[in-house]
């Protein structure tokens, strides 16, 4: 009865390098998690329409998850280290998403590659390589310890507890070798690395029922705290947003 009353969670689907369109993923890290949380979960493959309206009449709440790398055009730079890009049909219709998302009020949840999506869409900008981009601003030894653990391991985070996020001090996974640059001037951080990159942000709830971004992976940290408030509270905000 609990799954038949939560809020329906999508979930956009990875199509992957299949040019047929045919297939697509999704890890059921993410499914499971929002199902922990009182959410059914469903997969939204990518879909070639000009109207994601349409899909949001039947979600109440989106999650953007993990995947490769977003391309540089759509931040205004040019690709300067080797990437691995996610297909540019994936990123044009989850950006369409998002934006139309925030238009009409549906509580959103990024994950990683899904975080830095967010601030793509908002007019914010990537690090292309950790550690290339930041040779310049943090001593040697501290990048070099900085970008082998954002690619694997865990590390620490400070988290402001300014927004949905509980102020602390805090031990998370890590699995990416790009990162927020320029954060959208709508976002407000909420945590950051030792050397200072944002590792989560948020926009005002105030203005907007939920819409958060985490640049770790919660989906696989079952049992943490930090992790299940995260998805409890975007549960509880899409609970509340398909109500109306």
């Amino acid at each position: 009865m609990l799954l038949k009353k939560g809020p329906v969670i999508g979930i956009t689907a990875d199509p992957g390098p299949d040019p047929s369109g045919e297939r697509a993923s999704l890890k059921e890290e993410y499914a499971l998690a929002v199902l922990s949380a009182g959410g059914m979960p469903v997969a939204v493959p990518v879909f070639p329409m000009e109207d994601p309206q349409r899909v949001l009449e039947y979600l109440d709440g989106i999650i953007v998850p993990g995947g490769d790398d977003i391309e540089p055009y759509y931040y205004g730079e040019k690709q300067r280290v080797p990437m691995k890009l996610v297909p540019s049909r994936r990123t044009d219709f989850e950006i369409s998403l998002i934006r139309a998302a925030i238009s009409q009020n549906v509580p959103i949840l990024g994950i990683c590659y899904g975080m830095q999506l967010i601030n793509v869409a908002l007019g914010g900008s990537l690090y292309q390589d950790l550690e290339t981009d930041l040779n310049e601003k943090i001593p040697v030894i501290k990048k070099r310890r900085a970008t082998v653990a954002h690619r694997r391991g865990l590390h620490e985070i400070i988290i402001s507890g300014t927004g949905p996020l509980p102020a602390g001090r805090h031990m998370v996974n890590s699995s990416h070798h790009q990162g927020v640059s320029r954060l959208a001037n709508v976002l407000i951080p909420a945590a950051h690395s030792e050397e200072g990159l944002v590792e989560a942000f948020y926009l005002n709830e105030r203005t907007f029922s939920f819409l958060a971004g985490v640049q770790w992976h919660p989906e696989r940290m079952a049992g943490d705290p930090v992790a299940r408030n995260i998805f409890s509270s975007f549960i509880r905000a899409a609970q509340k947003a398909g109500r109306k």
